[in-house]
């Protein structure tokens, strides 16, 4: 009796697997190089559709690749997903996006994007609304006139500003941009000090030591995959150095302003839902989360503010998220 039961039982759920196959999904998610905060788009990005029903080991493979910060090698990873075939592709970073929409321009697979500052700049899509074809998805772009206010607080006699950048990237180029047009409104004068690779992080931040009074990173994934370096010339130097999201302050950085980086992987999730459920990428706007975020927060870190010459006033602690 035992082994007819037994039996039984290995024939109906022989006769469940097709159905449980023809159900399961499978997505491409891939990322330049691997920092605090990208990752917390991930992990975003997959507890959401866990939450929206698509579960890693039940209905959801998800395929995890990173380029380790070498666009070549990014190039060679979209070439293995085109070959994969995969259900959707998720690129996280304007250097990833970028990659895979040139990949994939003949093909039929969809794109939704995530961290992209400027898909427009980047030419991932023509226009955010409506943008049409394969790809969408959402855009980080930083609320830059909230950081300028914030570094005029921390430091208010500064005059000029470093920015720390790989002029490269087309994310970057786009917040010179804004920096260089918000800049006079707030008494600031901008000195550019680029460092094209990673191994350039230090000595670009040496480059602006007695020649501002404070430095800004963007969001740059070049430098932030070296920040570390920056941080040790600022506070060797005494010189106040801020960045354009929170999960660098943790790192070292004196203070910022933004997103929540899980929330951006939630909107992701999101807009991956709804095509994997039938919705045409190109049909659904571009997510740009700076005019749709509520929950701006503001990260201090009070020992290396400290050590770069900053003092944290009473009222910047109490609006401050978190302070380490």
């Amino acid at each position: 009796m035992k082994i007819a039961r037994l039996a039984i039982l290995i024939t109906a759920m022989t006769a469940l697997l097709p159905g449980a196959w023809a159900q399961q999904k499978r997505i491409a998610v891939t990322m330049i190089v691997e920092v605090p905060q990208l990752l917390d788009v991930k992990r975003g990005l997959t507890e959401e559709l866990a939450r929206l029903g698509l579960r890693e080991g039940q209905n959801l493979v998800i395929d995890y690749s990173h380029a380790a910060g070498s666009f070549p090698t990014q190039q060679q990873i979209a070439k293995k997903i085109m070959g994969d075939k995969p259900d959707l592709i998720v690129p996280i970073t304007t250097p990833s996006a970028i990659v895979m929409a040139q990949a994939a321009k003949d093909s039929t697979i969809p794109i939704v994007f995530s961290t992209v500052t400027d898909p427009l700049r980047a030419k991932v899509v023509g226009t955010l609304k409506s943008p049409g074809g394969l790809i969408t998805g959402v855009s980080d772009l930083a609320p830059i006139d909230l950081h300028l206010k914030l570094m005029k607080e921390m430091v208010p006699g500064a005059k000029r500003l470093g920015v720390l950048m790989n002029p490269s990237l087309p994310n970057t180029q786009t917040y010179l941009e804004m920096l260089k047009q918000l800049a006079p409104a707030a008494g600031l004068t901008i000195v550019e000090s680029p460092a094209p690779q990673t191994i350039n992080v230090q000595a670009a931040a040496l480059n602006l030591v007695g020649k501002v009074d404070m430095i800004y990173i963007p969001n740059d994934t070049t430098v932030y995959a070296a920040l570390e370096a920056a941080i040790k010339v600022s506070t060797e130097n005494k010189l106040p150095l801020f960045c354009g999201e929170t999960r660098s302050v943790e790192r070292g950085c004196a203070a910022s302003i933004s997103f929540d980086y899980y929330d951006v992987g939630v909107a992701t999730a999101q807009m991956v839902k709804k095509v994997l459920d039938g919705a045409k990428p190109g049909d659904l706007d571009v997510n740009v989360l700076k005019d749709t975020y509520k929950s701006f927060q503001l990260w201090i870190n009070g020992k290396t503010a400290a050590a770069m010459g900053m003092s944290i006033s009473d009222d910047l602690r109490r609006r401050a998220a978190r302070v380490f």
